[in-house]
């Protein structure tokens, strides 16, 4: 069932007739959403807030937020046709929507017609970031209903959601930057990643981001692009930071006007490590067993192995040659009794101890 809101409070920036941009900033005519699927608390779910972090992409003042109760569906949203028709076009085909939420799903941004669902999720928890929906194939269309479903969910949110949006525009369709190749791999002094753009066209520049989990991304660094040209533009970074693992990165390309676009995301081999470690085991204290992990830097001849407060060896975990990596053992203490142990990682000429107490 679909309940009604009456929402007042927001503004076309400029008419969609003439122009491109829904914008949240000012209180301006009335425009009626309807929201629906949101179990209790429809009356409040709706409204136009203060910008909860105006320090990123997004410096307006105010925004829409929408709460997504813990009753309701996993499709829960709101529609409109406050607007009126909006014919589709090479100039207005591609519609763009900052938004900033405390999950990570889709966001279906639909037009009716031609009633074709558009997912693209958002990648950044509690961060703003503009998503793209792509309505070229609908060009000639005339679209009379717009529907959001800003955490479009396959299951239901035991808490609920909040979601943030903003600055709804219908922009041009050509594609500023052409990115034909992004390849990462890993050198001597960390993980070097390239990539090479066949024209480019207002183009600011390259965030680069990075993950350890393929879902939180952090930017380190930025290159320069080349503005407008339509030469073939090689790039390249060296991420000197990066240490033993495995890394996802991904590409943020910026144009002079703020708008953005993502790349596909690379994922990098396990980088082998520059160092010899010794970790510290966990649990600790425990009983029966414990995990040790270790770093060989180079190929050795390693051995790992338990000792007693007396300097007596109450077990030999590893004995055998490394290549370098990381690994890890698993250390049982069931024939043990309970007090402080030393353990000991040579490798080569590295020697390290470190202590574990078994409590039982």
């Amino acid at each position: 069932m679909k309940n009604f809101l009456v929402l007042c409070t927001f503004l076309f920036a400029v008419s969609l007739y003439g122009q491109s941009t829904i914008d949240f900033e000012t209180v301006g005519q009335d425009y009626k959403w309807n929201i629906f699927s949101n179990g209790t608390g429809d009356s409040t779910a709706l409204s136009v807030v203060d910008n909860p972090n105006t320090t990123g992409i997004n410096t307006s003042a105010k925004c829409l937020k929408y709460v997504v109760m813990a009753s309701g569906d996993p499709w829960s949203g709101f529609y409109g046709q406050g607007h009126g028709p909006i014919v589709l076009d090479a100039n207005n085909s591609m519609i763009t929507m900052m938004v900033y939420k405390d999950v990570i799903s889709n966001v279906n941004l639909k037009l009716e017609p031609p009633n074709a669902d558009h997912n693209v999720p958002n990648t950044l928890i509690n961060t703003w970031e503009k998503l793209t929906f792509d309505y070229s194939a609908a060009i000639g269309t005339t679209a009379a209903t717009i529907t959001l479903i800003p955490d479009f969910s396959v299951s239901p949110r035991p808490g609920g959601s909040t979601n943030y949006m903003d600055n709804i525009e219908f922009i041009h369709t050509p594609v500023p930057v052409e990115l034909v190749s992004f390849s990462a791999a890993t050198v001597k002094n960390g993980i070097e990643l390239k990539w090479a753009t066949a024209t480019e066209t207002n183009n600011k520049g390259f965030e680069i981001q990075r993950s350890l989990d393929k879902r939180a991304y952090v930017t380190i660094s930025f290159v320069d692009g080349k503005g407008t040209t339509t030469s073939s533009q090689q790039y390249k970074y060296v991420d000197a930071s990066a240490t033993s693992g495995k890394y996802f990165y991904r590409l943020c390309q910026v144009d002079f006007d703020g708008s953005s676009k993502y790349s596909k995301v690379i994922e990098t081999g396990e980088m082998a490590p520059t160092t010899f470690e010794l970790s510290q085991n966990f649990p600790n204290p425990f009983n029966p067993v414990t995990n040790i992990k270790y770093s060989v830097a180079s190929a050795q001849q390693v051995t790992l192995k338990v000792f007693n407060v007396l300097g007596k060896e109450v077990a030999t975990l590893v004995n055998e040659k490394k290549e370098a990596g990381n690994y890890s053992v698993d250390f049982s203490a069931l024939n043990l009794s309970s007090g402080t142990y030393l353990y000991r990682l040579q490798a080569g000429a590295f020697v390290q101890t470190k202590k574990m107490v078994i409590l039982k």
